[in-house]
């Protein structure tokens, strides 16, 4: 598919209740045909769906978004949900930095929080055992997405 073909539409990803008030996440996505959609953003706030996966989406009606309903292929990405707490934020830049290093790619959200995309060449065991030592600190707090 050339990109300048490819037509963006938000895919709706519901979230269970956790009491912040946050019901859905919209993703950017590619429509692939029969209700098959490639996502072209990291997930800020679902933890079922990666950068690149393959989803079934249904729209509810003709003038709704569609609604996620499973994962047909996965993409091989993992993301990972990194939240800066006071203590952490100091030294953000340079843990970001390392992220990079370590072969993975981040978007921020408001200067906190930031989700990590990792590519199925990346070996994430670095960046989780990096991640594990700074949660350990109190600078950090993270987690990963699913990806099977």
């Amino acid at each position: 598919m050339e990109n300048e073909k490819e037509q963006f539409v938000k895919v709706v990803v519901e979230l269970p209740d956790t009491g912040e008030g946050i019901g859905a996440e919209r993703m950017w996505a590619v429509a692939l045909g029969n209700d098959v959609y490639e996502l072209r953003n990291s997930p800020w706030f679902a933890h079922n769906v990666n950068w690149g996966d393959w989803v079934k989406a249904t729209a509810p009606s003709e003038d709704k978004w569609p609604v996620f309903v499973s994962v047909v292929k996965r993409s091989g990405n993992r993301t990972i949900h990194i939240f800066f707490h006071e203590e952490g934020l100091a030294q953000k830049n340079a843990i970001l930095q390392e992220i990079n290093r370590l072969g993975a790619s981040y978007e921020n959200n408001d200067g906190k929080m930031y989700a990590v995309d990792c590519s199925p060449e990346t070996d994430v065991a670095p960046i989780i055992e990096y991640l594990e030592r700074l949660e350990t600190d109190d600078s950090i707090h993270f987690c990963i997405n699913s990806c099977d």
